[in-house]
């Protein structure tokens, strides 16, 4: 082929390709409303599809499952509270599975699979040691609400199995100071007859036997009411141990996190895109496409 017919033949190839583009471009215009209901249906699906599924929330609490102290030398023994296998056993037992499916409004379905229960190790030295008493209770769902209710439910039940040792010592203890209390008010209402009765027989001179026989009352009161001071101090204390290191408790609230999928802007956005584009495709190649159709039928 000659340079003149190559020439030719560019320009020929040049001005197909401005009719195309310009058959495209008149086409898109007339049939703008394609474009148009693309964007819009697509914006509506993508919003649908954001708000409907995909979605997981995470809802984790932190749970304190007591440690248990000797009554006799205050150091700590090993328990069936301190147990998290036993712990991890109830969580996910039929029980308690159903106890927070219907308190959470959800099927038991939904949970079964869902929980799961992690140790919080303590630091031994430079490496990980024995578990403490100290869980993590997490629950999976697709709706927030319902998956931070049911965790918040499965760390109750953990701490109520637990609670009986330690409630049991706390109100063996509150027994104790109450009797303390009651036999103080006793011993003071005695102490303060003595010393009056004392006070009035200490200004005779005759009286010198009797000021000392309320001396030795006065005195053996005044001890006996030390030794009740000390115990209900004992017990305060006890109490005190029982109901911040024995008794288990919930530490932290469940909270449900959203662990991905989705979001709603992007869902939107990726929606209206790709219905523009169908609606690109459909007003550009919509009419071709009927034209063959109808040619075809005509033929037939």
């Amino acid at each position: 082929m000659s340079a003149p017919e190559k020439r030719e033949r560019a320009r020929d190839l040049d001005a197909e390709q401005e009719i195309d583009l310009g058959r495209l471009w008149r086409a898109t215009i007339a049939r703008w409303w394609l474009l148009l209901i693309g964007f819009v249906a697509g914006a509506i699906i993508g919003l649908l599809v954001s708000l409907g599924g995909g979605k997981q929330w995470k809802a984790t609490t932190e749970i304190y499952l007591g440690q248990p102290l000797s009554p006799t030398s205050s150091s700590a023994i090993s328990s069936p509270p301190t147990s998290l296998g036993l712990a991890t056993t109830f969580v996910n037992s039929e029980t308690a599975l159903r106890y927070a499916a219907v308190h959470s409004g959800q099927p038991t379905a939904r949970l079964r699979g869902k929980i799961s229960v992690k140790p919080i190790l303590g630091l031994t030295g430079t490496k990980i040691g024995q578990p403490a008493p100290l869980m993590l209770l997490s629950v999976t769902g697709s709706k927030a609400g319902k998956t931070q209710h049911a965790a918040d439910l499965l760390g109750r039940l953990v701490v109520d199995q637990f609670l009986p040792y330690a409630d049991q010592t706390i109100t063996v203890l509150q027994q104790n100071v109450d009797r303390d209390k009651a036999q103080l008010a006793d011993v003071n209402r005695r102490l303060k007859q003595f010393e009056t009765a004392q006070a009035a027989l200490v200004t005779s001179s005759g009286n010198a036997q009797a000021v000392a026989n309320y001396n030795f009352l006065i005195g053996a009161a005044a001890d006996q009411r030390l030794g009740l001071q000390n115990d209900e101090s004992s017990s305060l204390q006890q109490i005190a141990a029982a109901q911040n290191i024995e008794q288990a408790r919930i530490v932290s609230p469940a909270l449900a996190v959203n662990q991905g999928g989705p979001s709603r802007r992007s869902g939107v956005v990726i929606g209206a895109i790709i219905g523009f584009v169908l609606g690109l495709l459909a007003a550009v190649f919509g009419e071709p496409v009927a034209k063959q159709v109808r040619s075809h039928q005509t033929t037939t």
